[in-house]
């Protein structure tokens, strides 16, 4: 007879560590822009955000369903301007591994101390260099006060 407490004791210890994981993957984006909103005085903020495949060269039955992906992004949460997206993101429903996809790379992370590797390694590249210069140097919302 198949030993279902076994199974579902499997399945519950994999939600935990999945849930582990991505709280996990969550608090290294966090530290990633706590650290570049103190270096450029609150300008610039890195999050993960949804996006939709934009249109151009969508038929049109495809522009009804279109599809969404995940991407990291910069802004700036002092304007109002649209998130600058600086790789697309993919993960697993495990957290890992998660994959950073930029022009050139794509770069799996296991862990981690690959995740932070991987991030750092996209913030160093000019695409992404220009990208959030372009951010911290758009103008700030004028208040209602």
């Amino acid at each position: 007879m198949v030993n279902f407490i076994d199974s579902f004791n499997k399945g519950i210890s994999a939600a935990e560590r999945a849930i582990a994981n991505k709280d996990e993957i969550d608090s290294v984006i966090e530290q990633l822009s706590e650290q570049l909103q103190q270096a450029t005085n609150g300008r610039l903020k890195i999050s993960i955000i949804q996006k939709q495949i934009p249109l151009s060269g969508l038929a049109i039955a495809d522009i009804m369903n279109r599809k969404t992906y995940w991407a990291i992004a910069a802004s700036n949460p002092l304007s109002s301007f649209q998130p600058k997206e600086l790789a697309q993101w993919t993960f697993s429903e495990n957290g890992y591994p998660c994959k950073i996809i930029l022009t050139d790379a794509e770069i799996y992370c296991e862990d981690k101390t690959a995740l932070e590797n991987a991030l750092a390694k996209m913030i160093a590249t000019p695409e992404a260099g220009k990208k959030m210069k372009s951010v911290m140097e758009q103008k700030p919302t004028e208040s209602d006060a």
